[in-house]
């Protein structure tokens, strides 16, 4: 994609018609597809890249075949369930590079094992620390035949133009925004709001220590994506399979698929519900992770969201995800101190 070629939305429905188009172009409609790499952790916006890409799949009629995580991935048993003739995809997100080498070394892997197939990379955010690194991972995509990196902001395809330079790279918008909340009815008691800061390798924006000093000027509940106590205990059961499937071939096998599949449906169920109700009746709430800032932009929560260590919140926003009810960017915690007290007065001027 060009920069003369991007076409700003407007809407939700534009970026949710413009991603059918895009994924029929490179997918296909009415196929056979596996999905690699579902995330199995507590991380509340992969499991709605996921969902979002779900829904996009259904529209489109693309039949889902096979999924693994990173732990139950294995290539026999994809060839067992996919036909030849279907595409492999790999879930989107941030960790196309080296932040989360892990995911990277994977889908090298999947590339080597099917230079038969078609294989897709769902819109994902790009970042190399290490020149040699991305010239290796250049190395290990750039011969297969009809592989293509779908990339979510236009930042990321200069990365991969300048770095990965032999792989095909198309755009497409993140595949969370597909995903639709479901209806339920807010409960009359009001609450704090809500600060979600990071504190991984992507945190950069000041927010956990601008809480922790009080710099914010108001009184908020502070949280992670992370479950506790019992929601925390059935996670960790869900996620024995796909564990015990990384040290025990048989249970990565093709009769595996549907007890795998559940479990990685429940995982997400989990996700999604701690998700909603972190978020429910919430006057506004202060973010730093991408998809706090896309999940309360589909409530209608209004927010304000900081950017992450390399600017993939800020790239996002800017292109297209600006367009979602009661969302506001800042670019310093002052900044985001002034405009959460602005909405703080508007909600209490409503009540």
């Amino acid at each position: 994609m060009t920069e003369s070629s991007f076409v700003a939305p407007r809407t939700l429905h534009e970026i949710r018609q413009a991603t059918l188009v895009k994924l029929e172009a490179v997918v296909g409609t009415n196929r056979d597809v596996a999905l690699l790499q579902a995330p199995t952790h507590p991380n509340v916006g992969d499991t709605l890249i996921w969902l979002g890409e779900l829904a996009y799949f259904k529209t489109l009629g693309l039949r889902v075949r096979y999924v693994s995580d990173l732990s139950s991935y294995d290539p026999v048993a994809l060839r067992r369930c996919l036909p030849p003739d279907g595409a492999i995809l790999i879930t989107g997100g941030g960790n196309f590079g080296d932040l989360w080498y892990d995911h990277q070394q994977d889908r090298e892997q999947v590339a080597h094992d099917f230079l038969d197939r078609r294989i897709v990379q769902l819109p994902q955010s790009v970042w190399f620390e290490s020149p040699e690194r991305a010239a290796r991972s250049n190395a290990a995509l750039r011969h297969h035949l009809d592989l293509t990196v779908l990339v979510r902001d236009r930042a990321s395809g200069a990365r991969m133009a300048e770095q990965l330079a032999d792989v095909a790279t198309g755009y497409c918008w993140d595949m969370a925004l597909g995903w639709a909340p479901p209806r339920f009815s807010a409960s009359a008691r009001p609450r704090q709001p809500l600060v979600l800061a990071r504190v991984d390798t992507e945190a950069s924006s000041g927010l956990a220590a601008a809480v922790a000093e009080g710099r914010l000027g108001f009184d908020a509940d502070v949280v992670s994506w992370r479950h506790h106590g019992p929601q925390d205990l059935a996670r960790r059961a869900l996620r024995a399979l796909p564990l015990a499937s990384n040290r025990l071939a048989p249970l990565r096998g093709a009769a595996m698929q549907p007890h795998l599949r559940r479990t990685i449906a429940g995982i997400h169920a989990l996700n999604m519900r701690r998700g909603l109700r972190l978020f429910a009746n919430r006057p506004f709430a202060v973010v730093d992770r991408l998809h706090a800032h896309v999940l309360a932009g589909l409530l209608g929560v209004p927010h304000v969201v900081l950017d992450n260590s390399y600017g993939k919140i800020g790239a996002v926003h800017d292109e297209y995800t600006h367009v979602l009810p009661g969302a506001h960017f800042a670019r310093s915690i002052d900044e985001a101190a002034a405009l959460a007290q602005a909405l703080s007065s508007q909600a209490k001027s409503a009540v």
